[in-house]
């Protein structure tokens, strides 16, 4: 029998497959429905049904017989919301057909629509059964292209996540976002028949940790070693460890971003014109958790977060160097000067770094190893479980 010989950076990553995996029973509904804002506080949202549909106030009672395709349009009414002359605390549009759709705004989506009033307008909120939404964040967070055993982890940690949030906000009016705060979903347009094969191979599948569903995020590409939760958020998770990633061939492993001292001068409030940036703190895997920015008139310190956040960066996995030479306006600086021109900045990865690295998962796919390999590397002292009822 031919043995599978592992290279030298995986070969101990075999080693924890023997243990770390068992099936557990997890008690959650087989048939869970979760809540997602998709048009979140709008004046005004468009929807409508690709098949007959029904308008129906809280009580399930039919408020109106919706054609197909008909658009309507929806907005708060004091307490409450309209949806073509009908008005109540909230309202439900439901497709008659099982096949039916649900566009909101430019959209589809299965299952149907929910109408809350918001704090500043109505928001809508798709409700969808796990499984659907599952196969929709598969594509819409990692396209459909990687391998089948990337897109099947992707398929356990996105469910895993979103069974997290879902079970911390039973008193809030959905159960998820659907944009990058959360994880991106799309709806129908992401779906496809791969999608779909990794939700259904991986269905009621999630990660626990001593008994509990954990917060399995993820993001794009670590730029060779994902982050400790600690040094990213203000709470460490034992799940969520730094360890090797494996995303060298990534389009964003490494990147260069030049920066002016004009678009830093909006975090050089009160210092005037920066001579220098300085990284104070980082992590041991080279993220900036603070920095200093070192101007004319003082100096002032900012964590990596904004940092990113505010030049738009692709992570904090940063160097900064200094670059060229300008004179600082007098506003800036009591007497003539040179200062940097610009910054020039050496980066790696794409996103906060922790958890899963989207990237690395499909370089361990494309070398033979299965979704649950892939899912104990990146999220350690887990197990996996299935939803009661599949």
């Amino acid at each position: 029998m031919t043995r599978k010989r592992f290279s030298a950076p995986l070969a101990w990553l075999a080693g924890l497959l023997g243990w770390a995996w068992l099936c557990l029973t997890f008690p959650v509904q087989a048939r869970v429905l979760l809540r997602v804002g998709i048009a979140v506080n709008k004046p005004q949202v468009r929807l409508g049904s690709s098949t007959p549909a029904r308008l129906l106030n809280p009580q399930g009672q039919l408020l109106a017989e919706v054609p197909a395709m008909q658009p309507l349009q929806a907005s708060r009414v004091g307490s409450g919301v309209s949806v073509a002359g009908h008005q109540a605390e909230r309202l439900y549009l439901q497709p008659t057909e099982p096949e039916g759709l649900v566009f909101i705004d430019q959209n589809w989506y299965r299952g149907w629509v929910e109408l809350v009033p918001g704090e500043r307008g109505v928001t809508a909120i798709n409700q969808v059964g796990l499984e659907d939404y599952v196969s929709s964040v598969v594509g819409s967070e990692m396209g459909h292209r990687f391998p089948m055993e990337a897109l099947k982890a992707q398929a356990v940690a996105s469910r895993t996540y979103a069974l997290y949030h879902r079970s911390r906000r039973s008193q809030q009016p959905f159960d998820l976002g659907n944009g990058i705060d959360w994880q991106v979903y799309k709806g129908v347009a992401a779906e496809s028949n791969r999608t779909q094969a990794a939700a259904r191979e991986t269905a009621g599948q999630v990660l626990i940790h001593q008994g509990q569903v954990i917060n399995a995020v993820f993001h794009s590409s670590s730029g060779g070693h994902t982050e400790d939760a600690g040094n990213v958020w203000l709470e460490a998770r034992p799940y969520l460890q730094g360890v090797p990633d494996f995303d060298h061939h990534s389009p964003v492993f490494s990147w260069t971003a030049t920066i002016s001292a004009q678009q830093l001068q909006p975090l050089a409030a009160g210092i005037g014109a920066i001579r220098s940036i300085e990284i104070l703190r980082s992590s041991p895997w080279g993220r900036a958790i603070t920095l200093r920015l070192v101007g004319s008139q003082g100096s002032k310190e900012i964590s990596g977060k904004e940092f990113r956040k505010a030049l738009g960066l692709r992570s904090t996995r940063i160097a900064i160097s200094p670059r060229g030479e300008t004179t600082a306006t007098a506003s800036l600086t009591p007497a003539a000067a040179t200062f940097p021109a610009f910054f020039e900045i050496q980066g790696r990865g794409y996103g906060h770094g922790v958890g899963m690295s989207q990237w690395g998962a499909a370089a361990l796919a494309s070398q033979n190893y299965s979704y649950q390999q892939i899912l104990s590397h990146y999220y350690r002292n887990t197990s996996l479980a299935v939803l009661e009822g599949y």
